[in-house]
């Protein structure tokens, strides 16, 4: 391409000074500068760079050794609650105990003791006889931790200094045992000399551990922990138990002045912190002695990338972190982002057509949002992607019908005003409960409601999608039963509502024309879960469930059966049931206690069905 095409392109593309130039631009600068570029400045630069590898390396190492104390204490920890179960379902037998921990000791020599106070105990007497130590010692400790047993019992898991007791590396980590609905906790004893290999390493770093109180719990020196040494008013200690983050690396002056780099990561299991240094004096010596050896070598290399730096961060750093806060914020739903480009190169074309997409996005979401007031979320995705179109698919769903009690009643009794004002509370009330449990509402029908489990997404199978579909019944019951408190005025009645619920095959999909389209489920079941919503006013009832939903949900509901009805069409009588409460759940136990939680009167007689679904009576002229 000559140079009047490329002219040409880059007029096209909005684009005046190409990265291209300013590269050579770059290059040419450095050249020339770095001839006068004194050894000191990149001394000073590679120095830096060295104390910043130090911490990073330093913040990694820690997290390392961390990591291997947190494996060990977690499988240890594992390991004891598995044999405590196979204790408790030993059945009494002391030969089956005595198998069980005897495998469990042999697989972990490392560990001493094992207990639930009140419950099971297990002991490694080979470990207490290779270390001369004395069962009353072990339980002379035990008994001197009443403070952290009954923080274990609490609920927390802390991990205990016993090298000071026990005269070996060792440690007692008590966390919460709650099996069987017991408040207890069970204890660990167990030596550290792993943890006491993983601190003990040939780098710069001086590594230790600590526990929740600040005692010493590992550290590279025995007879630190021999002491029981208490390091809690130590200011790197203070400050690393004292942080709220999980790991940090920070900078730290001692009294005396000297300085060094610390890193920290915190252990929950336990409570443990793992805290490692390295002297600042350390770092930089090491970092002169290299640039001293390789003075020739990097002093070029280092201040030609300082420079590059330096004046490529004005023309790129800089617009292209603005465009990673523009991403991020796009991540978080911001998607109205006006970034004006502040040069006229490859970049300021990107930062425009960001601001674009960022406006198309904006428009999209707004088209969405709009749209799925309207629609069930799918189905909005679908039409914004172009992938809605014609046609259904047979799926077993779980249909609810939901309506309110003499609707038409209190609308004539009501401004319109104040019944759309009414409706939309108790709507939003009523969707939410459908929401929340993966329904879809369907439609809205006047006062009534139609919502859908199983279609267009089931949560796994019928059983399941029924299981939802009767707990956001019950979530609505007691949702209305807070609604009507301070309600019974004129202008706020009471309401009440029946809920039919059938489970069953039905065509799911999109029904209408190409023009105008409604996705909804049709068919027989659909039917008669409406027609099981209608009996609830003569039965008396809130909640009517088929025969074929009781059959998936049986195990989980308490109902009250209710008479046979016929239905229209159907040869067979159809068996329902009304719904009382799931097992298990508090709340009402019987019918008449539902009745009279939501004032519904007891039928004085059972009505007859058929009769009830004649909604209108034509009269002679």
């Amino acid at each position: 391409m000559n140079e009047a095409a490329k002219k040409g392109a880059n007029a096209g593309t909005g684009v005046r000074f190409p990265l291209v130039a300013k590269l050579i631009g770059i290059i040419s600068l450095i050249v020339v500068v770095a001839m006068a570029a004194v050894t000191g400045i990149a001394t000073w630069f590679f120095a830096e760079d060295s104390r910043m590898s130090a911490e990073v390396n330093n913040l990694a190492l820690n997290r390392a050794v961390a990591l291997q104390m947190e494996s060990g204490i977690t499988s240890m920890h594992t390991g004891a609650l598995t044999l405590i179960d196979n204790l408790r379902e030993g059945g009494g037998s002391a030969m089956q105990d005595d198998i069980a921990v005897s495998n469990y000791f042999a697989r972990n020599p490392e560990v001493a003791w094992i207990g639930v106070p009140g419950e099971k105990t297990a002991r490694n007497d080979s470990f207490l006889r290779s270390y001369q130590i004395s069962p009353e010692t072990v339980d002379a400790f035990l008994g001197s931790q009443t403070d952290v047993a009954e923080r274990a019992r609490a609920g927390e898991y802390l991990l205990t200094n016993a090298s000071a007791a026990l005269g070996v590396p060792s440690c007692a980590l008590f966390a919460p045992c709650r099996d069987f609905g017991t408040d207890n906790y069970i204890v660990c004893v167990f030596s550290t000399a792993s943890f006491q290999g993983m601190v003990q390493t040939d780098s710069a770093a001086a590594i230790m551990a600590v526990g929740f109180d600040g005692s010493l719990l590992v550290h590279p020196d025995f007879a630190y922990l021999k002491r029981g040494v208490d390091l809690s008013d130590d200011p790197v200690v203070e400050r690393s138990l004292a942080a709220t983050t999980t790991n940090m690396s920070f900078r730290h002056q001692a009294a005396d002045g000297t300085e060094s780099l610390v890193a920290f990561h915190k252990i929950p299991l336990g409570s443990v912190t793992v805290i490692s240094s390295v002297p600042l004096e350390m770092v930089y010596v090491a970092a002169i002695d290299v640039a001293r050896r390789n003075l020739i070598i990097t002093a070029i290399v280092l201040l030609l990338s300082i420079l590059a730096v330096w004046f490529f961060s004005k023309t790129v750093s800089q617009p292209v972190l603005r465009l990673v806060e523009a991403a991020r914020r796009i991540e978080k739903g911001e998607f109205d982002i006006a970034m004006k480009p502040t040069s006229r190169d490859e970049l300021g074309l990107l930062t425009r057509s960001f601001s674009e997409m960022g406006r198309g996005l904006a428009e999209r979401e707004r088209i969405k949002e709009t749209f799925g007031k309207f629609v069930n979320k799918e189905v909005a995705e679908q039409a914004l992607t172009g992938n809605l179109a014609l046609g259904g698919v047979r799926k077993t769903a779980t249909i609810f019908f939901s309506d309110i009690r003499s609707f038409t009643a209190i609308s004539e009794r009501l401004a319109p005003e104040a019944v759309v004002e009414f409706l939309n509370e108790y709507m939003t009330r009523m969707v939410a409960c459908v929401e929340k449990t993966g329904g879809v509402v369907d439609k809205f029908i006047g006062d009534a409601i139609m919502a859908v489990w199983g279609a267009p997404a089931s949560q796994g199978n019928a059983a399941r999608d029924a299981f939802e579909c009767l707990r956001s019944a019950i979530i609505m019951r007691r949702a209305l039963v807070e609604f009507n408190k301070g309600r019974g005025s004129a202008d706020k009645p009471v309401i009440r509502i029946g809920c039919g619920i059938n489970t069953g095959p039905c065509l799911a999909g999109q029904i209408g024309s190409a023009q105008r389209m409604e996705y909804t489920v049709i068919g027989d079941a659909v039917n008669l879960a409406s027609r099981i919503e209608a009996l609830n006013k003569p039965f008396g009832t809130d909640i009517l469930v088929s025969h074929h939903t009781y059959e998936l949900l049986k195990e989980h509901l308490v109902v009250e059966p209710m008479p046979p009805i016929r239905v229209k069409g159907k040869v067979e009588p159809l068996k329902i049931y009304a719904v009382v409460n799931f097992r298990g759940v508090s709340g009402p136990t019987t019918l008449d206690e539902v009745r009279a939680l939501l004032g519904i009167e007891t039928p004085k007689f059972m009505a007859d069905p058929e009769k009830e679904e004649v909604k209108y009576e034509i009269l002679p002229k």
